[in-house]
């Protein structure tokens, strides 16, 4: 390892100065150098963990076409969810394809309608019911998201006013399919009479 004393480098800091790395502590340089290589590995390790998912779904997908080929039915389109279960009865591959959704700027209207609602019908006496307007609309603390879940629960309340109809629109209106995801799960068992266990990929857990 190269001693701070010998290390010729400049080490550029976060706030843009720049300072010869033979003034730092054998130490500190140390873990600098390591938290640059882990991290640095990690990235190569994220993107072959990628490009394998791609390969997998290129798998699942040629394996589709063979299939659709084999009845005569047209190939191409949307993917859907599959199973794909070896004969053995030991090993499976299943896709599944999901909708994620998104809130758009009618979730500012739901909100002041609610809270104009509750305003005029309970003041400041329902606490509880306040508090689970304001958490149906508070954002995340690590993503910064709404979630379109909770603000959907909202259109359950069932609340005797004028506005109502109105702010239940806008709930309605404050949540849009954005998209989906495809999903690939791998599951293996000794016999088949045994349960599946799936393939655990978590790297945290492995």
């Amino acid at each position: 390892m190269t001693t701070a004393m010998t290390d010729e480098r400049v080490i550029e800091c976060w706030n843009g100065s720049r300072i010869p790395a033979r003034r730092y502590d054998p130490r500190r340089l140390l873990a600098h150098d390591t938290a640059h290589k882990l991290v640095d590995q990690a990235h190569a390790l994220r993107e072959l963990v990628k490009d394998q998912k791609l390969r997998f779904y290129a798998d699942v997908d040629a394996y589709l076409d063979l299939v659709l080929e084999s009845y005569g039915a047209r190939l191409g389109g949307s993917r859907g969810g599959l199973r794909i279960e070896a004969i053995d009865g030991v090993r499976k591959v299943e896709v599944s394809v999901a909708d994620y959704q998104t809130v758009t700027a009618a979730v500012e209207a739901a909100r002041v309608l609610v809270n104009e609602i509750l305003d005029d019908l309970v003041g400041q006496e329902s606490d509880d019911l306040r508090a689970i307007v304001g958490s149906a609309f508070a954002r995340n603390s690590k993503t910064g998201k709404i979630s379109t879940e909770r603000v959907l629960a909202l259109r359950q309340l069932n609340l005797s006013h004028p506005k109502w109809p109105l702010a239940k629109e806008a709930i309605s209106d404050a949540v849009i399919t954005a998209g989906s995801k495809r999903y690939i799960r791998f599951h293996e068992r000794k016999t088949p009479q045994d349960p599946w266990t799936q393939v655990d990929l978590n790297f945290s857990s492995l």
